[in-house]
């Protein structure tokens, strides 16, 4: 590399589509207000520590997680000149009663889109929606999308008591298709993993694992042929979907997992109308879903704050040896088509 390009700084200015955010004005609101929510919220001295009823103390949030100056830093470091924040699913309410988290994600969506707002195109907010009401969550997407000028929705994949894939929430994937925004599923912090596995494989694979099922009773309800030009996204790269797609499309056609008939040939045919971030971790598995789905349906993600547990945020790509072409597509051309807020 020669000076001259040294001093140009990174050769891509990338779209990273996978943050996470606690905004501080917001920690410091429902302090003042926990009684309404029947919460609990203390300030220590590594941030704000939420108690939702019936779940342990959160750790707390602070630095880098709930304010932008790190943040933009390590942007800058990294060649990132857009980023899609999304809230930190920790404190997303979705065990809150139902009125409550309606009015919840309402204030988490005003304090997101604030910063995004104020950022001249730095920062696209991705909102909470209230999961308790299907009916609920369309309006909240739809407020958030047309009012506060929103870019999409990210949901937890397999949270709780609540199931993302039951009919209730047919009027949120219906809002979504209508509005022309992505929605996103991400593992649960708190899911049904503790029924499942270890405590200690809950970050690597329980959030993983939530995403695969929920995407699979997805696909295999129907939900792709009911909402065809739905943009749906798998994130940490689909989780095991991929790899393991093949089963679930062999089982569909013996008819052992066949809930309905699907318009196309099996599951393995819905996997090139999704989409997925690039938080494989690994060049491999990249190379994998860039043959199912092809990189105008792949996007460059850090899962910020928790930069790929340690590692860079291009590592994967830069050692996977694609093509020009494909690189342009994950670092910034299939997220300007996504993302269109």
């Amino acid at each position: 590399m020669t000076q001259q390009q040294a001093d140009a700084g990174p050769a891509h200015v990338c779209t990273d589509i996978h943050a996470h955010i606690a905004p501080l004005a917001f920690l410091q609101e429902v302090k003042r207000s926990a009684s309404s929510f029947g919460i609990e919220v203390e300030e220590t001295p590594n941030g704000h520590a939420i108690t939702f009823p019936g779940l342990p103390t959160l750790r707390p949030a602070g630095g880098g997680l709930c304010e932008t100056e790190d943040r933009a830093r390590w942007m800058d470091s990294n060649g990132i000149g857009r980023q899609i924040l999304a809230v930190w699913l920790d404190i997303q309410g979705y065990t809150l009663p139902k009125d409550t988290e309606a009015t919840w994600v309402r204030l988490l969506n005003e304090h997101i889109s604030q910063i995004s707002n104020d950022s001249g195109g730095r920062y696209g907010g991705l909102a909470a929606v209230p999961l308790r009401d299907g009916d609920l969550a369309a309006k909240e997407l739809e407020y958030a999308v047309t009012t506060l000028g929103m870019s999409g929705t990210m949901l937890p994949s397999d949270p709780v008591d609540i199931d993302i894939s039951d009919s209730n929430l047919e009027p949120l994937w219906a809002a979504a298709e209508s509005l022309n925004v992505p929605v996103l599923l991400h593992g649960a912090s708190h899911s049904k993993w503790a029924n499942v596995g270890p405590p200690y494989l809950a970050f690597s694979l329980g959030r993983t694992l939530d995403t695969t099922i929920l995407a699979a009773k997805l696909i295999l309800g129907g939900l792709l042929d009911r909402y065809p030009k739905l943009k749906l996204m798998l994130c940490h790269g689909g989780g095991f979907l991929p790899y393991q797609i093949g089963r679930i499309h062999q089982a569909y056609l013996r008819g052992m997992e066949k809930l309905v008939d699907l318009k196309l040939e099996g599951p393995e045919s819905y996997l090139p109308m999704m989409y997925y971030d690039t938080v494989t971790l690994n060049p491999r598995s990249l190379h994998l879903l860039l043959d199912l789905a092809g990189s105008e349906h792949v996007m460059l993600g850090s899962d910020y704050v928790w930069e790929p547990m340690g590692g860079g945020i291009k590592d994967a790509v830069e050692a996977a040896g694609l093509t020009p072409q494909q690189v342009d597509d994950i670092y910034s051309n299939s997220a300007s088509k996504l993302f269109q807020r």
